[in-house]
């Protein structure tokens, strides 16, 4: 009957669901726990509302979760009969009944899903998240042996300008956690406490995921996509080539990376974003070019650029750049802050590629653009091997490391400018052969 019921809800309630919660799932890692849950397991939560129920109904689509639910929502005359159906556990906080953890065993013996908000009511909006936890989660995966599923929510439901996200974690045994030199009272308390800090470092990540996706809304790259593609024929005509300066520099960047280069001319970056065809690469750009009304469009929209202020680089500057970092996209940095006209094959570097990369915590990649001399040349791109400043110097490096490291980035792009002029020498010998 329970199941009969949970379906039927699932099935008439999907419409609504779909457009008032509009839920996005993410994953800690989808091939270890995805949304299908396989065998007896307890799912625990961050409370943010009465609708986190409502919402991990959907989230678990497949299985009937059997939430354990405070005493105060069966004393309503309509939700409480509704909630017996939905086959919610009963469970008195004003007494020293314990009946629900047999009930709840009862179920995962039966190889059911239990659900369960160990903070057992929604904190006040003065109240530190997440409350203290209560042990009985601790204590049912203790009594059956099952994995507990940690899982977070934002909260943001109703809200049509925001979406309710859920963020699933990897499934703990806590079994590796329990100390058999202390007695039982002590391993539920640590085991919970440690628990609780699990949800708090999701509560963290799935921030951090949402800060991203605010970042880069639905169809944010539409335009951009349109462009690469309408840009084919400059492939055929350009013909990119890379060349990499060993081994270990043929390399494809699929998460946060920095991409530096020399600077030759405004078609810089439509050659390294040819070259680099695999990624979209952000460009940090002059403000002053954006503030130019025919431009602003086409750059912002168009290539997604990111503009800084080279008359007032503060932190904002860089907190630009870092949160296109930390959601795991390319950014192209030309570090000369202008092109080159002298008779330098590289002009002096500013730091503040070592300081975005730092920031950032991300590898720093030195590429080296040559131009053609002919229309009937390939346009070459030549890439060195990635550079990690935060393994090299730490977080927190001293002023004179970070002019260190500004000095080994321009010697890599230096060394990158030798091998073009290798490379073209061995090409003219054996055109000349």
């Amino acid at each position: 009957m329970i199941s009969f019921v949970n379906w039927f809800v699932k099935i008439t309630a999907w419409p609504a669901q779909f457009f008032v919660f509009r839920t996005k799932i993410y994953y800690e890692d989808k091939k270890v726990q995805s949304r299908r849950i396989k065998g007896p397991a307890i799912i625990i939560s961050n409370h943010t509302s009465v609708y986190d129920y409502a919402v991990y109904l959907f989230v678990f689509l497949f299985r009937t979760l059997r939430v354990q639910m405070a005493e105060v929502l069966f004393k309503k005359k309509v939700l409480g009969p509704f909630l017996k159906m939905m086959g919610g556990i009963y469970v008195n906080r004003d007494t020293f009944d314990f009946s629900f953890v047999g009930k709840s065993q009862a179920i995962l013996e039966k190889g059911g899903v239990v659900g369960i908000f160990p903070e057992a009511r929604i904190p006040r909006p003065e109240e530190k998240r997440p409350l203290e936890f209560k042990t009985s989660a601790t204590y049912l995966a203790y009594l059956s042996g099952v994995p507990i599923i940690p899982v977070v929510t934002n909260g943001s439901y109703f809200n049509p300008k925001k979406r309710a996200r859920v963020l699933i974690g990897k499934p703990i045994d806590i079994g590796m956690w329990w100390d058999a030199e202390k007695d039982q009272k002590a391993n539920l308390k640590e085991v919970t406490e440690k628990l609780r800090k699990e949800i708090i470092r999701l509560t963290k990540e799935l921030e951090k995921i949402q800060k991203r996706d605010e970042l880069r809304p639905p169809f944010y790259y539409l335009l951009n996509d349109i462009i690469r593609v309408s840009a084919i024929p400059g492939l055929l005509w350009f013909r990119p080539k890379v060349v990499y300066s060993s081994k270990e520099a043929k390399k494809k960047y699929k998460k946060g990376v920095i991409f530096f280069s020399n600077h030759t001319g405004f078609g810089d970056p439509l050659y390294i974003m040819m070259s680099i065809w695999y990624r979209r690469i952000h460009f940090v750009t002059m403000q002053e070019i954006l503030d130019n009304p025919k431009m602003h469009f086409w750059f912002d929209k168009g290539f997604r650029v990111i503009p800084v202020d080279r008359e007032n680089m503060n932190m904002n500057s860089f907190k630009k750049v870092t949160a296109f970092l930390d959601a795991g996209c390319a950014v192209g940095i030309f570090p000369e802050g202008h092109i080159t006209t002298g008779d330098e094959a590289v002009d002096d570097f500013k730091n503040g590629v070592v300081l975005m990369a730092l920031k950032g915590k991300v590898p720093i990649v030195p590429l080296y653009v040559e131009k053609r001399k002919h229309w009937w040349n390939r346009q070459t791109l030549f890439q060195g091997e990635e550079i990690d400043l935060v393994s090299m110097y730490g977080n927190m490096p001293s002023m004179a490391q970070i002019e260190e490291a500004g000095k080994l980035c321009r010697d890599r792009e230096i060394e990158l400018a030798h091998l073009a002029d290798e490379y073209y020498g061995r090409v003219k010998t054996a055109n000349e052969n």
